[in-house]
């Protein structure tokens, strides 16, 4: 069943638009929230919270690509895990690691970044990176990979990401302010 269609039951709200959505896309799901999560049992129960997430938002929202949609909800779910470990003082694993090396890079608090006009702002600036430092730049704060498994998928040294990964913060850094988020 193609995209559109899982997306026409979701709408119609068929409940068959769950099933469908697990079958083409739980390989996926899974790998995003293990990354985030580096736990198998809790990845599991991301997943079915993603499920819920896109049922719950479409309608009203239509997403034009279901595979990236339920990709970043799942994201947000994984990532909202990690935030209440985090409270509970049980560390967040690569995503703690993640956000404390972008912590130089992005604004303070959230309070006062306008979460649209920042989101746009990264996707700009990926464009200008090529694409070798943009897959890197991906893999790591998107996909939350390590160095190591980063090295390995792109089959360089990890000396050789290290470097990407800097040089794409002071980059990033140096956008943001242009852009007007300053740090």
């Amino acid at each position: 069943m193609d995209d559109k269609e899982i997306i026409s039951l979701y709408i119609e709200r068929d409940e068959r638009a769950i099933a469908e959505t697990q079958k083409k896309y739980r390989p996926y799901l899974l790998y995003i929230a293990r990354a985030i999560l580096e736990n198998e049992e809790e990845a599991k129960e991301c997943e079915n919270d993603v499920y819920l997430g896109v049922w719950n938002s479409v309608p009203p929202n239509i997403p034009t690509d279901l595979r990236s949609y339920a990709g970043a909800v799942c994201r947000r779910a994984a990532l909202k895990r990690v935030e209440k470990r985090r409270a509970a003082k049980r560390g967040g694993g690569r995503a703690d690691l993640a956000f404390e090396e972008l912590d130089g890079v992005l604004s303070g608090d959230g309070d006062c970044v306008d979460e649209l006009a920042l989101r746009e702002a990264l996707e700009r600036f990926l464009l200008t990176l090529s694409k070798e430092a943009r897959i890197v730049f991906v893999q790591k704060y998107w996909y939350f990979k390590t160095v190591a498994e980063i090295a390995q998928d792109r089959k360089t040294s990890e000396n050789s990401v290290k470097v990407s990964l800097y040089r794409s913060r002071e980059k990033l850094k140096k956008f943001l302010q242009k852009e007007g988020f300053e740090k």
